[in-house]
């Protein structure tokens, strides 16, 4: 259905397949516009999902954008937090807020924030980043609906390597055990994540064949047709008496021709700039198929928007400034001549004390798809007869903790690496119960 006026139900507009892919077009511009102006962002998972995006956004749900909490709109959970401008450009396109404002993306107190906040932007309907969550709120959302005989669908955006998460398979388990056939998840299957492609992470495939097994109508498609996107959509929403899966084949980094499947593009702006081989102009060029200057977002309009990127960050470092307080002498951290010290940023200091101790053929490393992003891969970096002492548990944050206890219990020096929210806050109960309670983590 297309986007409606919620209060007489009728259509506000009705956009073409052609229309959606002129669209997401300008959709893709603008994030990048926007991930270069804050100096980083999820390039490529960010183009990956847009076409869905688009296709989701502008053309199946049920919505209201002048309406954002009617009761019967449908529902979008964005389980991948991550992409979130991918999100902001959606709800932009759709006409929740100016597109444009986005450029303020990662600015404080603008909205657009890194990860998508529900208080702070209308047209999200959850707060997200850590993933294997989002799932599980769509199927409490979904048994709401048939509570009070709603009509409205749900839909879950997920990635593939979030599939790893077992916190998805639970989800996934209770979608089909209530039958749940007005809930929708959409799997981007770009093939990578952070730390290298799903296969050598930890293999997820066949998801086709995982989800059949538990009960869920699976459809899969081409992630970058917008036409065939709207079929698989048609498909689940005509789908009764169980869950739907649309596994969708896309590219990471698609339209940006140095960002498509490439590993090196997951969180960081272009790397040349404004302008090179790799920088903010040849991402647009690229998206619209050669020179952009003739096209909706000229260089000199992509330079206006960079403009007010800059104007939003310098009234901001002043009002931030003036809230600071001042004092006669400098006391910011080795500003000063005296009492300096030398300051390295925890995951190096980690690195390098993997790599100091990894001779001792009792440690063992366990990483969590971030391992070059906190050093972890000192352990094994320029010393591969190690690599055999490092397992990739994937985004698995609870099991990795229990398999690392398993180690420590036979005698090995086991270590885990990830964030430190992560390894805090999502296995608190693994850490204490295995690690704590059976003595794995003393020595």
């Amino acid at each position: 259905m297309p986007i409606i006026d919620s209060k007489t139900m009728n259509v506000i507009k009705d956009y073409s397949v052609n229309e959606i892919i002129e669209m997401a077009k300008e959709m893709r511009t603008i994030n990048m516009v926007s991930i270069f102006a804050a100096k980083s962002g999820h390039t490529g998972g960010t183009l990956s999902i847009m076409d869905i995006a688009a296709a989701l956004y502008l053309k199946q749900l049920r919505h209201d954008p002048k309406n954002p909490n009617w009761d019967g709109r449908d529902r979008v959970f964005w389980s991948v937090g991550h992409k979130a401008p991918a999100l902001y450009a959606a709800l932009g396109m759709s006409g929740y807020f100016d597109i444009h404002d986005m450029v303020k993306l990662r600015k404080l107190w603008s909205g657009f924030e890194g990860h998508p906040n529900r208080l702070k932007l209308p047209g999200i309907e959850a707060s997200s980043g850590s993933l294997g969550q989002g799932l599980g709120i769509a199927v409490g959302c979904a048994l709401r609906a048939r509570l009070d005989g709603k009509s409205y669908r749900v839909y879950c955006i997920m990635g593939d390597g979030e599939q790893q998460e077992g916190s998805v398979w639970e989800a996934v388990m209770s979608a089909a055990h209530y039958g749940l056939d007005n809930v929708t998840a959409v799997i981007d299957r770009n093939g990578l994540q952070i730390d290298g492609s799903t296969d050598s992470v930890m293999k997820v495939e066949s998801l086709n064949e995982k989800y059949n097994a538990f009960g869920w109508n699976v459809i899969e498609t081409d992630g970058h047709d917008i036409a065939k996107i709207l079929v698989a959509f048609d498909g689940a929403a005509n789908c009764k008496g169980k869950p739907t899966v649309i596994i969708a084949d896309t590219i990471k980094g698609k339209g940006v021709s140095y960002a498509e499947n490439a590993v090196g593009y997951h969180g960081i702006p272009p790397k040349d700039g404004r302008y090179g081989n790799e920088s903010l102009q040849k991402a647009v060029d690229d998206i619209y198929g050669g020179d952009s200057s003739g096209m909706p977002h000229s260089p000199a309009d992509i330079d206006k928007l960079l403009k007010v990127a800059d104007d939003y960050q310098e009234n901001l470092n002043k009002k931030v400034n003036s809230l600071v307080p001042v004092f006669s002498r400098n006391y910011w951290w080795n500003s000063e001549d005296v009492m300096k010290v030398k300051m390295e940023p925890t995951r190096m200091g980690f690195g390098k004390a993997m790599e100091q101790i990894g001779d001792d053929p009792r440690v063992v490393a366990f990483g969590a798809d971030i391992t070059n992003s906190i050093r972890m891969s000192d352990f094994y970096t320029g010393h591969p007869e190690r690599k055999s002492r490092f397992f990739s548990m994937g985004i698995a944050e609870q099991n990795m903790t229990v398999v690392a206890a398993g180690m420590a219990k036979e005698g090995k020096i086991a270590f885990i690496g990830s964030y430190g929210v992560f390894t805090t806050g999502r296995n608190w109960d693994q850490i204490r119960t295995t690690c704590c309670y059976n003595n794995t983590m003393s020595r």
